[in-house]
């Protein structure tokens, strides 16, 4: 039995309610930025990666309007939860590497080159 309903299993009515709901789970879907590849797209239309933030946040961007006008972005792309969602993850890790001297080590999967 395939796992997309045909129209004989539950009627082309059935059939466009699953749809819509699946795609809506879709959509609903955040992405863990903690876990992230640095590869990851947050901003499709223009390109900008995950690295693309954090490194406008290691230049001393650390609030939302500041990556945005980095990065030239705007509210439009769609792109504004999502690195709101990153600064929230991302900035108080630079912060206590600037605040304490560097990586204290003991990062889980950390692909950083500091040997801590």
């Amino acid at each position: 039995m395939s796992l997309i309903p045909q129209d004989s299993d539950v009627g082309l009515a059935g059939f466009i309610l699953w749809r819509r709901i699946n795609v809506e789970e879709l959509v609903a879907e955040k992405v863990d930025w903690s876990r992230a590849p640095a590869d990851t797209p947050v901003c499709e239309a223009k390109g900008i990666l995950l690295r693309d933030i954090v490194q406008s946040i290691l230049d001393g961007n650390d609030t939302l309007p500041l990556v945005m006008e980095d990065l030239s972005l705007t509210e439009s792309d769609g792109a504004s939860d999502d690195v709101q969602a990153i600064l929230d993850i991302f900035v108080p890790v630079i912060n206590s590497w600037r605040f304490s001297g560097g990586c204290s080590g003991g990062c889980e999967g950390c692909a950083g080159g500091c040997g801590g």
